[in-house]
């Protein structure tokens, strides 16, 4: 591959694959009490499932895509001190073994002042803002947005850095913070923001190459609480809501190379919506490699550094497969 000494074409090598080799997926740790949903990272897009709480396993769930941040798994019931969870996946060809248990514990372990303070990221936020991205939280617990003192938008069960609708939009000059709480345990509320006029003109968002048989599309350069329309050889696909910076959209089928895509955003009704970004769908011998970050011994997974979103990711070792999941992270065996 040229230049890159850590690409080796495939071309002439006998890779000894098995598919029926799949890697566990990975819950995101710390686990606490009081949480009424998992985060769960590192699993195939589309796969099955399977949760298991001391010892009982609930129905499976089928989820969407690893990225950007991984899926919220919802819990039948609140976790408890002292038990134990794990996970597996399930693909059309196979089952992986389950993860090692994660023992749950108590939020107030690692923070015994009470949760910390979470924080509106990113900012600044805008008028006709629909979508706020607040960080610093603790898995599993419930965040919501205020303005001007009114709730305008909540997320039980939240990730770490969750996207909370906002209805109504926000208005101009509005007081804006993000509240937490776990266990009746409440945060402070975050910092306030106060909401400014959005750019004018808006700028047009760019579109990350994509390729033949994926199905999320990555939207860059988008404004904070803009709504991001998608066009698929110049159909709507539909709006999403977006906190800002990059959007990951699943557009519902696998894309074929030399499809167009378009993408445009808008913020408050009656001003015009920015040009469109636009690129083509790129054929599967442009995929370009994943790129793995240093490996030492005694690892039991990698972590990948580049790697197309969407992608499926298989590791071998000496020629033969040790694993098989998607990004960032993918376990061995």
């Amino acid at each position: 591959m040229g230049e890159n000494n850590n690409e080796v074409p495939i071309k002439g090598l006998d890779l000894k694959d098995n598919p029926q080799l799949l890697s566990h997926p990975i819950i995101k740790e710390p686990v606490y009490s009081c949480a009424i949903s998992i985060t769960l990272l590192a699993f195939e897009p589309h796969a099955e499932i399977d949760i298991e709480t001391d010892g009982v396993v609930q129905n499976p769930v089928q989820v969407g895509f690893p990225m950007p941040n991984g899926e919220s798994i919802p819990l039948p019931n609140a976790l408890s001190t002292g038990q134990q969870i794990r996970a597996r996946q399930r693909n059309s060809l196979a089952q992986s073994i389950w993860s090692n248990h994660v023992v749950v514990r108590a939020h107030t372990e690692d923070y015994p002042a009470g949760p910390p303070r979470p924080q509106i990221n990113p900012s600044p936020v805008f008028q006709c803002g629909s979508r706020t991205g607040v960080s610093n939280l603790l898995d599993g617990g419930t965040v919501w947005i205020t303005a001007d003192g009114t709730e305008v938008g909540r997320v039980k069960g939240c990730k770490e850095h969750q996207g909370v609708n906002i209805d109504p939009d926000y208005g101009l000059n509005q007081r804006v913070r993000a509240w937490f709480e776990m266990c009746n345990d409440p945060s402070p509320p975050s910092i306030e923001h106060i909401t400014q006029v959005p750019p004018s003109p808006l700028p047009t968002p760019g579109i990350d190459p994509t390729y033949d048989g994926g199905e999320q599309i990555r939207i860059t350069n988008v404004v904070n609480g803009a709504r991001v329309t998608v066009y698929q050889n110049s159909i709507n696909q539909g709006t999403w809501r977006c906190w800002g910076n990059a959007l990951l959209v699943g557009i519902g089928s696998p894309l074929s190379a030399g499809e167009t895509i378009e993408a445009s955003q808008m913020m408050c009704p009656g001003s015009p919506d920015s040009p469109k970004g636009s690129t083509i769908v790129e054929p599967c011998s442009k995929l370009p490699a994943p790129r793995v970050g240093p490996v030492q011994s005694g690892d039991d997974r990698i972590t990948l550094v580049e790697f197309v979103p969407d992608a499926i990711i298989k590791v071998y070792i000496n020629l033969v497969k040790h694993g098989e999941g998607a990004g960032p992270n993918c376990f061995t065996r």
